[in-house]
């Protein structure tokens, strides 16, 4: 029996003993232990603290992340509790953060261990929330993602073998992400009830922002989602747009199987993709927010139809117009170069 069929066979056995158990079919995919280990005392405190707060779902994992490698530290220093940590102890963990992190990282650490010791001061666990000590500014690396070009989009598009069900949902998806802009997690959680089909909208609330948000349904996205749901979508009581394959009829898991299925056509289609080359499916959105400002639309309308909460974020789509921007470059006049040869 090969690796990959072995362990195919004990998740569908771990899958039927869990419905055993619980009457229920669940699709989840099991989550790794953490690499940082704490003790019980940080164990409670630690489940406490998220307890106390709830936590925004797109950063309670960095939260958890933070406070279990800072308490595992703090274990593996000898600080079985923290009666004897304070200020000296604090600025060791962040010196041994530096060594191996990125400096977003250590923006992060920072932000979410001065959230944390506010708690523990409140609480009387710490002798002060070291405000001042944690909020040294930490200046963050800018990455610039590429935008998925016209070519990659018509190319992908293209591959797609819309008479087939799968197709037609595949087909739907991507028109989405490239056309109206929305997020991976925003095309997942799409329910049925967030199109307004007379007004020619999509109604929802953003995951990343919490922000409501109206966009355009234009006619080739439109029909691009009609033709899926009145003649490839399974019958089913689940009021989200787009379903599993297979049953149980429900919902796609989560962001990944959206990322997943652009992947897939991007290796049929023979265009070459390399991790954290930054061509994932948010590249579809990079590039309607790149068109929108290469075409002269106003900052705020260019963030109003994509969605962004901040105008500011829109500065990397102004980044990506390299055509317009080397119209902002200046030439040597008056600093003409001296010296050397003139030939």
């Amino acid at each position: 029996m090969k690796r990959g069929y072995y362990y195919n066979r004990l998740r569908g056995i771990d899958k039927l003993t869990r419905m055993h158990e619980t009457g229920k079919l669940m699709f989840e995919f099991p989550r790794k232990g953490s690499m940082y280990e704490m003790n019980g005392y940080y164990a409670r405190l630690l489940d406490e603290y998220l307890g106390s707060n709830e936590f925004h779902p797109n950063t309670r994992g960095d939260v958890i992340w933070v406070v279990r490698s800072f308490f595992a530290w703090l274990v593996l220093e000898g600080y079985e509790n923290l009666k004897r940590v304070a200020a000296p102890e604090i600025q060791r963990y962040m010196v041994h953060c530096s060594g191996f992190m990125t400096s977003i990282s250590i923006y992060n650490v920072q932000l979410y261990l001065r959230k944390l010791c506010a708690y523990l001061a409140e609480r009387g666990l710490l002798e002060n929330n070291y405000h001042a000590l944690l909020s040294m500014r930490v200046a963050r690396e800018s990455k610039m993602y590429p935008a998925a070009t016209h070519y990659d989009i018509s190319t992908v598009l293209g591959t797609i073998d819309r008479s087939t069900l799968v197709g037609k949902r595949d087909y739907a998806i991507v028109l989405l992400g490239a056309v109206i802009g929305l997020r991976a997690i925003d095309i997942k959680n799409l329910k049925l009830s967030n199109i307004d089909w007379q007004n020619g909208e999509i109604k929802l609330v953003q995951s990343k922002t919490e922000n409501t948000n109206a966009l355009p349904l234009t006619e080739d996205v439109g029909e691009a989602v009609k033709d899926y749901i009145l003649h490839a979508r399974p019958n089913t009581l689940d009021d989200s747009v787009f379903i599993r394959l297979y049953p149980p009829y429900v919902a796609l898991y989560d962001a990944w199987s959206i990322g997943n299925i652009w992947d897939r056509y991007r290796h049929k289609a023979g265009l070459s993709r390399k991790a954290f080359d930054g061509k994932g499916f948010h590249s579809l959105r990079r590039s309607l927010g790149k068109n929108m400002v290469t075409a002269g639309v106003s900052v705020y309308d260019a963030a109003q139809t994509i969605g962004d909460a901040d105008m500011r974020s829109v500065k990397k789509y102004i980044a990506l117009d390299s055509e317009h921007l080397a119209e902002c470059a200046l030439d040597f006049t008056g600093i003409a170069p001296k010296g050397g040869d003139a030939s």
